[in-house]
């Protein structure tokens, strides 16, 4: 369905060309610049640079913030003319999230919960006749707690979409959900990539099948504990035989 969803091209294409570049260019960049004869972790590493180029030098009426969830770091757009907010998902990971069991809480089905007019009501489908009202509760909350920091009221969330393979980033489109995570509208933004082609001499020729963490993390570990081993650091313990 073509302009189903109201900003403008240029909004589409920012959007678009942030998860290209991020994959396409910035990935590449640092295995060239590191000269790194594999590419693990660069389906979790590339969101850092997806985040990075879609909450820095924002167009038009965008306004983004970057929420924790356990583990992971959720990057949200909110557009001020429409009041609709957006999040990234790749493909793969989206189908995963649609299969998952609908008592658990998960960001997604809390950032759609106000997506009613593209399902039925709620309270009869979203959940079993023998669902607590906490559940509810509990994924109202959330949404109040991922979408507090912009300036404004978000209505309905719509999710961006991509997918990739071994030669780049074959497709992108968005979707506006049910509170159930069905696809009522779905529109393909593909035509705003710059390219779907990945340079032949670089290591993403390679599968990029890792994706953003499903699993959260164990509640005494976070994403800032972990130690990363600096590039100095990993030419000492070289030079040292360790």
């Amino acid at each position: 369905m073509d302009n189903a969803i109201p900003i403008s091209d240029n909004q589409k294409a920012f959007i678009a060309n942030g998860i290209y570049r991020a994959i396409t260019v910035d990935i590449p960049e640092i295995i060239a610049d590191y000269n790194l004869s594999t590419s693990l972790g660069s389906g979790q590493f590339r969101w850092n640079f997806i985040i990075r180029n879609l909450s820095e030098n924002l167009i038009g009426d965008f306004e983004s913030c970057v929420r924790p969830r356990g583990a992971w770091k959720i990057l949200l757009l909110r557009d001020k003319n429409t009041n609709l907010s957006f999040s990234i998902m790749s493909e793969a990971n989206f189908r995963r999230v649609q299969c998952t069991p609908k008592d658990k809480l998960h960001y997604l089905r809390a950032l759609v919960l106000n997506n009613e007019n593209y399902g039925f009501p709620m309270q009869q489908t979203f959940f079993s006749p023998e669902s607590k009202c906490d559940d509810v509760d509990a994924l109202c909350n959330l949404r109040n707690q991922l979408l507090g920091n912009f300036t404004g009221m978000v209505e309905e969330h719509v999710l961006v979409l991509f997918d990739s393979n071994f030669s780049g980033v074959i497709s992108a489109r968005a979707v506006l959900l049910t509170p159930e995570l069905e696809i009522a509208v779905s529109e393909d933004w593909t035509k705003f990539l710059r390219s779907t082609a990945i340079p032949q001499d670089t290591l993403l020729s390679e599968l990029l099948t890792d994706d953003e963490v499903f699993v959260a993390l164990k509640p005494q570990f976070d994403a800032d504990s972990i130690a990363l081993v600096k590039p100095a650091e990993k030419s000492a313990e070289k030079a040292l035989g360790k």
